[in-house]
């Protein structure tokens, strides 16, 4: 029994869909350089083809005749291609990844070169920076400080006012 004509475009239609399905299908589908590729591959064997039927003897064609070994070349390297590009997956470009990298790698580069840039990261991760003067909360000890500091006598001696030096001392002490 003969189906209808509807079935048999339900038919084509569902064996259209399962040849889509095949990710080797929609790579020729969908890629013109796959195609160019399929098509120099068939015209160069479709041309070696009429070449080796239009002679006399086939196989001297193929051992003699360079236009033949040429189109026979082309169909085989253009074929060699196709197939790699259908097995293949396409590439995927590295811009985002690429520039990325180049980004982060150029932030870096001027936060540890730029002194002003590294602070104000610094003060935003960290906060600003608080500025102060340290007081010291205790006096030095007072015995410590007079030794240190030289006697009134030793700064008159070496200027040769000895005796005025020491009684210009010992009348402010009083």
């Amino acid at each position: 029994m003969m189906a209808s004509a509807s079935e048999r475009a339900a038919n084509a239609a569902s064996a259209a869909q399962d040849l889509l399905s095949n990710p080797y299908i929609r790579r020729v589908v969908e890629d013109p350089e796959i195609r160019d590729n399929a098509r120099v591959a068939y015209s160069a064997a479709r041309e070696a083809i009429d070449r080796i039927s239009s002679s006399d003897s086939p196989a001297s064609a193929i051992l003699d005749d360079r236009k033949v070994q040429r189109s026979i070349k082309r169909a085989g390297e253009a074929a060699l291609e196709t197939r790699a590009l259908i097995i293949e997956p396409p590439r995927r470009s590295h811009h985002l990844a690429r520039n990325l990298v180049i980004l982060t790698a150029g932030a870096v580069l001027a936060i540890a070169l730029s002194e002003g840039l590294r602070n104000k990261v610094l003060d935003l991760l960290f906060g600003a920076e608080e500025e102060f003067d340290y007081v010291p909360t205790t006096a030095p000890p007072a015995a410590s400080a007079q030794a240190a500091a030289p006697s009134v006598a030793d700064v008159a001696s070496s200027n040769g006012k000895a005796d005025s030096a020491v009684d210009e001392a010992a009348a402010d002490a009083d």
